[in-house]
């Protein structure tokens, strides 16, 4: 079953939908619309759809209120934690900002923000995607660094950590707002990602505090890999410790 987005271009009629889940389409004849429980792609490539480019896809992902953010914001308040949304700081508006405790908190998106476990080099247009992960990597850099030197506590969470351990995300977060210090200068990154020979990828690792500067190079197949919630079993909570993959350990 396709699940990619497409949308109708006969002319006609426009829309979008996802196939597989709610393909609607219009009967020219009778002027009536219907779901199909299971989309036949080659009726619907002789029917007029097309799969949406990337920059349309893009051009549909929440750049605020995303659900890893809604989702952390839900679980500091139901512990008593009271914030404001993208209030001005010294650097920008961060997404969730705690005025009293000068605690500014970022939900890092893993493919916008270089996740060394989640980021997916995208294959068109790969200058422009290229350029556009050094451009968000050194402004995470930068607008931590100022808000530091603001004396600002900068809190930096990946979506997969929320994703797969919200507890673990939402302790990180308390402690720091209640004192705690937070180590963001030490935060991997992915930098830049090329394709090297035999299809391989080699990928460019930094850490926050000195974005210009590659720590580590890594070669091997092209990631794909997503964040996946974990489920608690004999009821145990998941892990902490993360690896290289952010700063929840410990």
């Amino acid at each position: 079953m396709a699940t990619e987005l497409c949308r109708i271009t006969d002319g006609r009629n426009s829309g979008v939908s996802r196939l597989g889940v709610k393909c609607l389409f219009r009967d020219g004849m009778a002027g009536r619309s219907f779901p199909s429980k299971a989309c036949d792609v080659p009726l619907c490539a002789r029917m007029g759809w097309m799969g949406l480019t990337r920059s349309e896809q893009m051009a549909r992902i929440r750049g605020t209120d995303t659900s890893p953010e809604v989702t952390l914001r839900r679980a500091l308040w139901s512990r008593g934690l009271r914030y404001r949304l993208h209030t001005r700081t010294p650097a920008g508006r961060p997404d969730v900002v705690f005025p009293a405790s000068h605690v500014a908190v970022f939900i890092d998106g893993c493919f916008w923000h270089g996740c060394p476990l989640h980021y997916a080099r995208p294959r068109s247009r790969e200058e422009f995607w290229s350029a556009k992960l050094v451009a968000n990597v050194d402004r995470d850099a930068r607008q931590s660094t100022l808000l530091e030197a603001a004396d600002w506590n900068v809190v930096r969470v990946w979506e997969h950590e929320v994703v797969e351990d919200l507890a673990s995300a939402v302790e990180f977060v308390e402690r720091v707002v209640r004192g705690g210090v937070c180590t963001w200068s030490a935060q991997r990154r992915v930098r830049r990602v090329t394709v090297v020979d035999g299809g391989l990828e080699r990928r460019e690792i930094v850490v926050l505090g000195n974005a210009s500067e590659v720590v580590e190079v890594d070669e091997g197949p092209r990631v794909t890999a997503k964040a996946r919630a974990l489920k608690k079993q004999d009821g145990q909570v998941p892990g902490r410790n993360r690896g290289k993959s952010g700063h929840l350990a410990g």
